[in-house]
């Protein structure tokens, strides 16, 4: 990042403004941030020092970094349309709802992606009782048991309970399938679009359970697997509503690469729209998975 870049941004914030982040806690603004996120997303510096020029006028004390990714966002809009897409991805897993269902469906086809047979959505006995787990992953060198947990806001975090409750879960499950997959090793896995306390942490990383979430951990995060591989889910389109969202997973077009290689008029006959906003949608699509 260009030195002299950011200098010039932070003497244009040197009111020392606070801000509110998703936790409730307050941070002194720091425009370099939003500029390598802009940057992360694709947007080449010189556009990338531009938004951010636009923005900082904007911001006001206490603002959340949530309103602050929309003003960002809606700048972005007008200059770099696959970028705002990349842009938008954090906010695009929040759209995974109004229940659990869809995001176990995109975390069963990011699975996928990576050559596993995934079942989502299955009941399997344990050793002392039966449970249910949301994606079933069974790769050929291991079997992996998904409990996923979805927020459909950004407020909180998940706490050490829950890292509990599920290792507990997978642990009765292990002890019945060694049984059966002896030489096949059994891996349970903690998945959220949310964070995740500080303790749950420090205890997945004690006890094995491996945990996942939009930014941890650090090179294997939600966030990098789909960047580095362009699984962007199509709630990505900030203009498709509930129910075309929920029109096109019950589809199975789950990815925004599933889209791309789509018809224009299937597209259209799905989402009850044009076959020029169809077409408008596989573009865009296909540009930001470059399918």
């Amino acid at each position: 990042m260009n030195a002299a870049v950011l200098k010039n941004l932070t003497e244009k914030c040197a009111m020392n403004i606070k801000i509110t982040k998703a936790s409730g806690e307050t941070e002194k603004f720091a425009p370099e941030k939003l500029l390598k996120s802009l940057v992360r997303a694709g947007v080449d510096s010189q556009q990338a020092e531009e938004i951010v020029n636009n923005v900082i006028p904007r911001i006001k004390p206490q603002m959340s970094t949530r309103k602050i990714f929309r003003l960002a966002q809606r700048y972005l809009r007008k200059i770099n349309r696959s970028s705002v897409f990349r842009y938008s991805l954090k906010e695009a897993l929040y759209k995974l709802g109004p229940t659990g269902y869809p995001f176990e469906k995109y975390i069963g086809r990011l699975l996928e992606e990576s050559g596993y047979k995934v079942t989502v959505g299955i009941f399997l006995e344990g050793k002392c009782v039966k449970h249910e787990v949301d994606v079933y992953a069974e790769g050929k060198r291991e079997i992996i048991l998904v409990e996923c947990k979805y927020r459909n806001s950004t407020e909180g975090s998940h706490d050490v309970k829950t890292a509990l409750y599920v290792h507990a879960r997978f642990q009765d499950l292990r002890a019945a399938m060694e049984k059966k997959h002896r030489s096949m090793p059994i891996t349970g896995w903690l998945v959220s679009n949310a964070r995740f306390s500080d303790d749950a942490v420090r205890f997945a990383e004690c006890s094995g359970l491996k945990i996942k979430s939009w930014g941890y951990p650090e090179k294997e995060s939600l966030q990098k697997i789909i960047e580095k591989n362009k699984l962007y889910p199509i709630t990505v389109i900030s203009e498709l509503h509930e129910e075309q969202i929920r029109n096109l997973m019950g589809q199975n077009i789950i990815l925004m690469k599933d889209l791309a290689k789509m018809r224009p008029s299937s597209i259209a006959g799905i989402l009850s729209v044009s076959d020029t906003k169809a077409m408008s949608y596989k573009q865009q699509a296909a540009e930001l998975c470059g399918c």
